[in-house]
């Protein structure tokens, strides 16, 4: 690490806390005064409203209400949540508009939306690094709310957000709504949930949060399949009695996984139960015989130990000012131990490969910022400015089979009666250049910004925003096999840029426009090769057009937007020699989405929302010199499709829940010849309020759908959705 840019953010960091400090000294006022504003969250369980009126910190840092901000917002509320009877983030994202996807193990929360999966990953608000493999299987109870932000979003959050923004927000301390609620469940196959949370005033001025859940969700239609999930989050918050606020949280996560990469697609002559799942040029499908296989080693190790402290401090000198300092710190260790590709040789044999991968990350975050609502000119104004400065230290350990003859006779297996073994540990079979390798990376970003919202009318609000970054990347590859060790480091400057306005057509009809744009990074930071870092960033934008209304007589409302999404400078092949990479490939998307909320009658609510999309390659060479123009990425459907229905008895505490989705087809390569067929799944659910408990039972994929719903770790495997399942489960509010 160099020692002068070490030193340089640390003493940058300790300035920017201390001269809020110094600052809340000098000009902290007495409560009566400036009195801390307090934010009422508001949920429903029936889902009726798209909530609209309520305030996004997601979407800005202005406090716009979700019809004030030019952008497509969706807020999952933990009523909602748990209405659907979504245990982890993955099935909650996917009753979104327009979201698709889960990962595979390697990546378990990996999503797209607006044909991308650059996707920018918040908690509280603050980043937690990098996205995709970083981010962890987690159970929604500890979590008040899911926001999310479609389209780019650099301008607020910096690189890697041209897909969208989702930020899960903790269940946070509040003294004047005292807590006591508890979850217990129990499922199929002996999945179950238990989980516990408890807050309420903490003496004259402070205010506590305590939250723990317990998650173990076995596919038991999938061998050797689930996940293990330990989760506490904590929260105190202190009014400090001279308009001042602080608010402080430590979170633990553990998560111990049973990975399954995904079953292989065989030859029509092979399979003597073949199914509809996929369809292939040459006519390979997914045999049933193999549905409920497991081709990982035995002792696959996917497991995670996360800690993670953030602090703010608020600060509100005026009525009309407002300073806060946000600091993060978190730890992550993890571990990939596994065989993930699985691909069918004849006459009836699994290839099979082995990976042993270590994360050891420490990732430090800090915010300061002051915000303004007041008069500029005579008309109402809005804006923040600030900056923030982060840093990453990522170290792994990267070993993978090679490949060669000897190894894969060692590592495969039968295709209908697999003897998966454990673990082998031969060094032969990690010889060869890039086997085993020892990796470091720092990244260090500073960043400045500034929003905006003017009131340029009653009915016309403008609403801007500027951002630049500084990134600085360190990067060492030690290749113990050649002895190889390559040392660089690579500088970029961003900047991102939001305009929009919102106009009022009526007091219950607003509609919006906006332009944004992002940077992305040509591979992830940590893992940059040398060559590849000498690229700049790629550079996307999106103009975006929409509609929101709220009927209260007719107890409707819902959304409608139009968007295009360019994404330049993609990594490519050069044409005239396709063994020389390049930057000029693009990427875009083009789409409608829709979404509503109605309560048809007093019993009968219904929700719902519809997605269509084109996303293509417009530009795209890979080796080989193969061109891929106008196809689809992989793991993007162009139709996504929710309805949730609840009807509530009217004598009875009684309620019925329906959730249907229909997702259209999707590839699992950018060649576009593996087809994962569309497909449409149910599940529904009955609850009984018998205070002071809510009971449900629950049924899963109702139908007992065969489908897929993403590729897997090989493009000729693809992830079978979990079969039918039941659960009976009881919520306590005490």
């Amino acid at each position: 690490m160099n020692t002068n840019i070490n030193t340089k953010f640390k003493t940058t960091l300790l300035a920017q806390a201390a001269a809020l400090a110094t600052c809340g000294a000098a000009w902290a006022q007495p409560a009566s005064e400036a009195q801390l504003r307090a934010v009422e969250v508001q949920g429903s369980r029936d889902g009726s409203t798209l909530q609209l009126a309520t305030p996004s910190n997601t979407a800005s840092r202005l406090g716009l209400t979700l019809r004030e901000t030019p952008a497509s917002v969706e807020i999952l509320s933990q009523d909602v949540i748990q209405q659907r009877g979504a245990r982890t983030f993955s099935e909650a994202l996917r009753g979104a508009a327009g979201v698709t996807g889960g990962g595979a193990p390697a990546s378990p929360t990996t999503v797209q939306t607006r044909g991308f999966s650059n996707i920018t990953y918040l908690y509280d608000g603050m980043r937690s690094s990098g996205a995709g493999f970083v981010n962890r299987v987690q159970d929604t109870w500890n979590y008040e709310r899911i926001e999310i932000l479609k389209g780019p979003a650099s301008v607020l959050y910096g690189d890697g957000a041209i897909g969208g923004v989702i930020n899960f927000i903790t269940k946070r301390p509040d003294r004047e709504n005292p807590s006591r609620e508890a979850l217990v469940s129990y499922g199929s196959y002996g999945s179950y949930r238990a989980a516990a949370g408890l807050g309420g005033a903490l003496g004259e001025a402070g205010a506590y949060r305590i939250d723990y859940s317990r998650n173990d969700t076995r596919v038991g239609t999938i061998a050797n399949n689930g996940e293990k999930i330990d989760h506490l989050t904590t929260g105190l918050a202190f009014d400090l009695g001279r308009a001042l606020r602080l608010d402080l949280s430590f979170d633990y996560l553990r998560d111990d996984n049973q990975a399954y990469y995904g079953t292989p697609l065989v030859p029509a002559s092979f399979a003597t139960q073949p199914t509809g799942v996929v369809s292939t040029p040459d006519g390979r499908v997914i045999d049933r015989r193999l549905v409920g296989l497991n081709y990982n080693i035995a002792d696959q190790d996917n497991s995670s130990d996360t800690y993670w402290f953030r602090g703010r401090l608020t600060w509100r000198p005026t009525s009309q000012w407002t300073v806060r300092n946000e600091l993060s710190a978190n730890k992550a260790d993890r571990v990939f131990l596994s065989s993930e590709s699985a691909v069918f040789v004849a006459p009836g044999r699994i290839n099979r490969d082995q990976t042993l991968i270590t994360h050891d990350q420490n990732y430090v975050f800090n915010r300061l910022d002051a915000s303004h609502d007041g008069k500029l000119a005579g008309l109402r104004n809005r804006f923040t400015i600030g900056s923030e400065l982060s840093k990453t230290g990522f170290d792994s350990q990267r070993r993978f089979s090679n490949g060669s003859p000897a190894t894969v006779a060692t590592l495969q297996v039968d295709a209908l009666n697999p003897e998966v073994g454990v673990f082998n540990r031969d060094p032969a079979l990690t010889t060869g250049a890039g086997n085993r390798t020892d990796v470091t990376s720092d990244t260090q970003v500073a960043s400045a910004f500034v929003e905006d919202a003017l009131s340029v009318t009653d009915a016309l609000t403008l609403v801007g925003g500027l951002r630049h970054d500084r990134i600085e990347v360190e990067r060492s590859i030690r290749d113990l096999n050649t002895g190889n060790f390559t040392q660089f480091d690579q500088r970029y400057s961003a900047n991102a840029v939001r305009l929009g306005a919102v106009y009022d057509i009526t007091k219950s009809s607003t509609v919006y426009a906006q332009y944004t744009n992002a940077t992305v990074p040509v591979s992830a930071l940590f893992l940059l090769s040398a060559a590849n870092a000498a690229f700049p960033l790629s550079r996307g934008k999106q103009v975006e057009v929409g509609f929101k209304q709220s009927l209260p007589e007719a107890r409707l409302e819902w959304t409608a937007a139009v968007y295009r999404i360019e994404l330049d400078d993609v990594l490519s092949r050069d044409a005239a020699n396709p063994n020389v990479t390049v930057n000029n490939g693009q990427q875009s998307s083009r789409g409608i989405e829709l979404a509503a909320a109605w309560r048809a009658t007093r019993q009968l609510t219904l929700s719902g929302n519809y997605a269509a999309l084109d996303a293509r390659f417009d530009s795209l060479v890979e080796a080989g010199g193969v061109s891929r123009v106008g196809n689809t990425p992989a793991n993007v459907p162009e139709r996504v499709a929710n309805v949730f229905a609840t009807y509530r008895l009217a004598d009875v505490p009684v309620e019925f829940f329906l959730g249907v989705n229909r997702t259209s087809h999707m590839y699992t390569d950018t060649a576009n010849t593996i087809r994962i067929n569309g497909y449409t799944v149910a599940d529904a659910a009955v609850s009984w309020w018998l205070k002071p408990a809510l009971l449900s039972f629950r049924v899963r994929n109702l139908t007992d759908k065969l489908y897929a719903n993403y590729a897997g770790r090989a493009t000729s495997q693809v992830l079978i959705a979990p079969g039918r399942t039941f659960e009976v489960a009881a919520k306590f509010d005490f």
